[in-house]
């Protein structure tokens, strides 16, 4: 077989190399040269030389020894024919021409392609690892190694022949152990294997830049976008129709116009890093955001020139009501203004006046007055996400420079403007949803009456941090199908209390401003069809001064429809108001303090499924009086 290989490879060589012109006179000079020897004297010629023809070259060169720099060409031939170099190493100038550079992105390290040299278990520098046997650092300690926690290392499997380095443990006379370690070369039998990688300085990984005061500023112009974000990168990502709608989108830099004409973005002061102020973070829409934070100033030389401490520093500017340069300029309006004393009291004060409240050293000179302690901005949005108007409350203070530095507190709020045509929300279609709103309402001689709020207008009250029922009364949850709900406040009353005074500002507190006195059955129960629609019904313990102590709601739901699909529909709403059946001395604390609470149960009074099928036919069939004739 060999033979005939040979065969058929000098016949294509006679065959290619062969000159069709016989009055043409050829000599070619096929150079071999062994890869591993540069000398010239290893170089071999092989003449084929056609019969009749002169034996001395003329039109070619005296053959000489490859070089990566130059390469035999025949004639007749352009300089890009260049003949076919096998096994090209990557030390070969050719082979390292054609690798791509890389990033720089700072030193590379030098790669480790040794396998002997590698040894993932090594973990704490100049210090030995516990079994690990290819660890360099530990000699007296391989005596003890009771196992090698790395058994075998390789380098990248990717490539077509693999080496690794495998360890094992062996035990001496003396009972003791000792590494052994052998390099082993394995086949990679995938077919997309990499026969030689060309650039080894790809297996590993870059060495990343350390900040220093050098570099601080390049880092800090390429990350900028990462910690706060830039419109540019956000809007990129945005589909043509929601790049190009005029309100904003969830998440925009709020756009605004500063006193000169100049465009800018609304800032919200917050802690970055420290605990001080920075007043250069930028607030997206849609995101309610509260900070605290530590502002630091000379209270002798800062407090009528530090722009942070004015209340005019806020509401001077204006806001864009879309993104788009034509979008409407609204200002921000003062709704609020609170002075707070040395002492900590509260005195609110007619917000029309804002411009006379300005930060001024009184003539102790140790006091700065009017200094902003607390903003809350309110932004009110269309549905097409458009600023509608901007409102600002102010709580304004006395320090004295020992206070210094003091804390400013920040919030911004999002609330959206319900439209009076706004479509009606549904719970479920038709059963109710778990965790959706019960739809609730007021019945008319028109039909039901619904609330606008898409939260509903059957609520809860909300327990709050303080627990107290007249701070706490306007923060409300709504009432969820399916789960139950309890919460409650504290009420201090005094021995001159007013019963009936206070009996209806806990009733308010519990039921809300506009209790409902209907319930939709079922989730998408229409309005105009009272039929759907269950009344609230009423159970009050009442005493001689009936002050509610408890206000609960019992919803009865059964399961209607087939067993593969059953629908929860209301039955049956029961409100219950507990009131007080001793005095008032009995039911306080020795604080004076009232405690009440408000609940929420679902019941489910389905009644137990019962399958039911279809009766059998019956078979009714006639067969002719002569069908069994001769027998009968």
């Amino acid at each position: 077989m060999a033979v005939l290989r040979c065969l058929i490879i000098l016949t294509y060589l006679e065959t290619a190399l062969c000159i069709e012109d016989t009055n043409t006179t050829g000599n070619i000079n096929v150079t071999l040269r062994d890869t591993n020897d540069t000398s010239s004297d290893r170089d071999e010629s092989l003449n084929f030389t056609e019969p009749g023809d002169s034996s001395t070259p003329s039109n070619f060169p005296p053959p000489t020894a490859w070089t990566p720099e130059s390469v035999t060409v025949f004639p007749e031939q352009t300089e890009s024919s260049e003949s076919f170099i096998p096994n090209a190493t990557p030390e070969s100038p050719r082979a390292a021409a054609t690798a791509p550079p890389l990033l720089v992105s700072g030193a590379l390290p030098a790669p480790l392609t040794d396998v002997v040299k590698l040894c993932p278990c090594n973990l704490q520098n100049e210090q030995c690892d516990i079994n690990c046997c290819c660890d360099p650092d530990c000699t007296e300690e391989l005596s003890l190694f009771t196992d090698c926690s790395v058994d075998r290392v390789s380098n990248d499997p990717r490539l077509c022949i693999q080496e690794s380095a495998v360890y094992s443990l062996s035990s001496t006379q003396e009972g003791l152990s000792q590494v052994q370690s052998t390099v082993q070369q394995e086949v990679n039998p995938d077919v997309f294997c990499i026969q030689s990688a060309n650039y080894e300085e790809g297996l590993t990984f870059a060495t990343p830049e350390v900040p220093t005061v050098e570099n601080f500023d390049s880092f800090f112009g390429r990350f900028l976008g990462f910690f706060f974000g830039r419109q540019s990168m956000t809007s990129a990502l945005q589909s043509p129709d929601v790049a190009n709608s005029p309100g904003y989108q969830y998440g925009d830099v709020i756009q605004t116009v500063n006193e000169e004409g100049e465009q800018e973005f609304f800032t919200f002061p917050a802690a970055a890093g420290t605990a001080h102020c920075l007043d250069a973070n930028p607030a997206g829409f849609l995101k309610d955001q509260t900070s605290i934070c530590i502002r630091s100033f000379d209270l002798a030389r800062d407090c009528a020139t530090l722009e942070a401490l004015g209340l005019r520093t806020y509401i001077k500017f204006n806001i864009r009501s879309g993104k788009k340069q034509e979008a409407k300029v609204i200002g921000v309006e003062v709704a609020a203004i609170t002075l707070q004393s040395l002492e900590g009291t509260w005195t609110p004060v007619d917000p029309a006046d804002f411009a006379d409240y300005f930060p001024v050293v009184l003539e102790s000179g140790d006091i700065c007055n009017n200094v902003v302690l607390q903003v809350k901005y309110t932004f009110r949005y269309s549905e097409a996400g458009e600023i509608l108007n901007v409102l600002a409350s102010f709580l304004l203070g006395a320090i004295k420079s020992a206070t210094v530095p003091i804390q400013q507190e920040f919030h911004i709020t999002f609330l959206q403007e319900i439209s009076s045509t706004a479509g009606l929300q549904f719970s479920g279609n038709p059963g109710y949803v778990v965790g959706r709103p019960l739809v609730a309402g007021t019945r008319t001689a028109d039909g039901i009456v619904q609330s606008a709020d898409p939260k509903g207008s059957l609520t809860i009250l909300q327990s709050s941090v303080n627990q107290d029922c007249l701070l706490g009364s306007s923060q409300r949850s709504p009432v969820l199908f399916g789960i139950d709900m309890l919460s409650g406040c504290t009420l201090k009353l005094s021995d001159e209390v007013n019963c009936s005074l206070i009996s209806e500002v806990i009733l308010w507190a519990l039921k809300g401003q506009s209790f409902p006195d209907h319930v939709a059955s079922f989730g998408n129960s229409l309005p105009q069809n009272p039929s759907d629609w269950v009344p609230i019904q009423n159970q009050t313990i009442t005493s001689t001064c009936s002050i509610p102590l408890s206000h609960h709601l019992e919803v009865k739901w059964t399961k209607y429809g087939t067993l593969l699909n059953p629908q929860a529909q209301i039955v049956s709403v029961m409100e219950t108001i507990t009131t007080n059946t001793s005095s008032l001395a009995f039911l306080t604390s020795a604080s004076g303090l009232l405690s009440v609470t408000s609940s929420v149960s679902f019941i489910d009074v389905s009644a137990p499924a019962s399958p039911g099928f279809k009766v059998p036919p019956t078979i009714d069939a006639k067969l002719p009086f002569d069908f069994f004739f001769p027998f009968v």
